[in-house]
C-alpha cells in the first residue's frame, strides 16, 4: 500500500531502455542534500527494438518497476522523469538570426535571446518531430562578437547556434502513453545518456573537456563536453546486445544463456592461448554441457573490435578530440566487461575511467541514467525560475523592461 503524501520530496527517474527498464528514487531535503533511496531493474517487456510491441504489457512492466523502487518508503511519486534511449533520437545543429533594431545599436535582452532561440528551434525540427533537448552552443552579435552569453552586449543583430536532439512525435507520444496507462504522469523526457552525465561527470570535467561514452543495448552514445557546454552528440549503432548475439550464434545458444555467459565469462582483454583454453559448463535441458572457452573469446573479440573501430573513428574525427583534457568516462552494463577500459585507452590514447553515479552502490555505472533522471527532476523544479522565459506576472514584466532600458541608455 503506497501513501500519496509529501510527493514533492520524492523524485523518480524512469530509464526506458530497449532491453531493460531501470528506476531510481531520490528524496530531497534541499538542493545540496539528495538521498538515493533505491534502484530497481526489470526486463523491458512490451518493447521490441525500441518500439512498443504491446502497450498494455509495457505499462504493466513500468508500473512494477516504479512500485519495486518505491517499496522501501511506501510512497509513489505522481510524476516520473522519463529517460529514452538513443535509438529514438536524432541529433542536428540549427541556427537563426534576428534583427535587434533597424538603426543604431541595442542592448541584447533576455527576450531577444528567447526569440532567436525559439526561431532556431522552429527551423531545426521537422513537422513530425518533437524537440527533446536544446543545447545552446554560442551566439554571434553582428557577426563579429562570439559569446556564450550575449546578454548586455550592444548590437544590431543576434545569431543563435543550437544543438538539437529530436524524436519522432508519434513514437514519443506512444512512450509517454505507456507511462500514463501505468497511472503516472511524465514531468519531462530526456536522453538517458545526458542524465547519466549529470551524475557521472563533475563540473571540472565538463569545463576542461571530456567525453561520456554510454554503451547501451543497441546503441552507444558519445557526448562531448567543453567549457561547461554539451558541444556534440554522436550515436554509434553498436551495443552490448551485439556481444550477446555473437555468443549465441557462435555457440548455438539461446539469448538468455548467451547473456549469462557474457556476464560471467566474457572478457574484452586479449587472452593468450593458455588463458583461452579449456571449457565452460553451460546448463542445458539435459544437464550441463561443456562449451569451448576459445569460441567464447572469438565471439567477443569480433564485436569488441567493431566497438573500438567505431569509437576511434568518432573520437579522433571530432573537433573536440584535442580538447578532452579530462579524457573519457564510460557508463553502461558493458562498461563492466573486464579489460574493456584498457582496450579503449590503447586505441584512443585517452584516459578512460568508469562512471560512478553514487558511492556505496554496486555497479553504479549501470544505473547512472536512472539516478541522473531522478536528480535532474529535482534540480529542474528548483531552477524553473532561473530560466530566460518571460515573467508571467505583470509586475515582473515591468521590472524586466525597466532593467533592459537602464542597461541600454545608462
Amino acid at each position: 500500500m503506497f501513501r500519496n503524501i509529501k510527493r514533492n520530496k520524492y523524485f523518480c527517474g524512469l530509464d526506458l531502455g530497449s532491453q531493460t527498464i531501470k528506476t531510481a528514487l531520490v528524496r530531497a531535503q534541499d538542493e545540496n542534500n539528495l538521498e538515493l533511496l533505491g534502484i530497481y531493474e526489470l526486463p523491458a517487456a512490451g518493447l521490441r527494438e525500441s518500439s512498443i510491441s504491446d502497450l498494455a504489457e509495457l505499462s504493466q512492466t513500468i508500473l512494477r518497476a516504479v512500485d519495486g523502487v518505491c517499496q522501501k518508503v511506501a510512497v509513489r511519486p505522481g510524476f516520473v522523469h522519463l529517460g529514452i534511449s538513443a535509438d529514438l533520437l536524432t541529433c542536428r545543429c540549427s541556427s537563426a538570426v534576428i534583427p535587434l533594431v533597424d538603426a543604431g545599436t541595442k542592448v541584447v535582452a533576455p527576450s531577444d535571446i528567447n526569440k532567436v532561440n525559439h526561431q532556431a528551434r522552429l527551423l531545426g525540427a521537422a513537422i513530425d518531430e518533437e524537440i527533446v533537448h536544446s543545447f545552446e552552443q554560442f551566439y554571434k552579435v553582428d557577426d563579429v562578437n562570439v559569446a556564450l552569453n550575449p546578454r548586455g552586449l550592444y548590437g544590431r543583430k543576434l545569431e543563435s547556434n543550437l544543438l538539437l536532439l529530436t524524436a519522432n512525435n508519434a513514437r514519443l507520444r506512444n512512450m509517454t502513453k505507456a507511462v500514463h496507462q501505468a497511472g503516472l504522469d511524465v514531468h519531462r523526457v530526456s536522453l538517458s545518456s545526458f542524465a547519466a552525465s549529470q551524475v557521472a561527470l563533475d563540473e571540472s570535467y565538463t569545463k576542461e573537456g571530456c567525453v561520456l561514452i554510454d554503451i547501451g543495448a543497441h546503441m552507444t552514445s558519445v557526448l562531448f563536453f567543453k567549457n561547461g557546454v554539451l558541444g556534440d552528440v554522436q550515436f554509434i549503432r553498436w551495443g552490448g546486445h551485439f556481444i550477446t548475439q555473437s555468443i549465441a550464434d557462435k555457440l548455438s545458444l539461446t539469448g538468455d544463456l548467451a547473456e549469462e555467459i557474457k556476464k560471467t565469462h566474457a572478457v574484452a582483454a586479449k587472452l593468450n592461448t593458455q588463458e583461452s583454453s579449456g571449457n565452460i559448463l553451460v546448463k542445458r535441458e539435459k544437464g550441463y554441457v561443456p562449451v569451448c572457452r576459445q569460441n567464447v573469446c572469438e565471439a567477443v573479440e569480433w564485436e569488441i573490435e567493431n566497438l573500438l573501430t567505431h569509437l576511434e573513428t568518432v573520437l579522433k574525427g571530432s573537433g573536440f578530440y584535442h580538447q578532452l583534457n579530462k579524457g573519457a568516462v564510460i557508463v553502461g552494463g558493458t562498461a563492466l566487461l573486464p579489460g574493456l577500459i584498457e582496450r579503449i585507452e590503447e586505441r584512443t590514447n585517452l584516459t578512460i575511467s568508469l562512471g560512478i553515479a553514487t558511492k556505496g552502490l554496486q555497479n553504479p555505472s549501470v544505473f547512472a541514467g536512472a539516478i541522473g533522471l531522478a536528480q535532474m527532476y529535482y534540480s529542474q523544479k528548483r531552477n524553473e525560475t532561473l530560466n530566460l522565459n518571460t515573467a508571467k506576472h505583470w509586475t515582473q514584466r515591468i521590472l524586466g523592461k525597466c532593467e533592459e532600458l537602464c542597461q541600454e541608455y545608462f
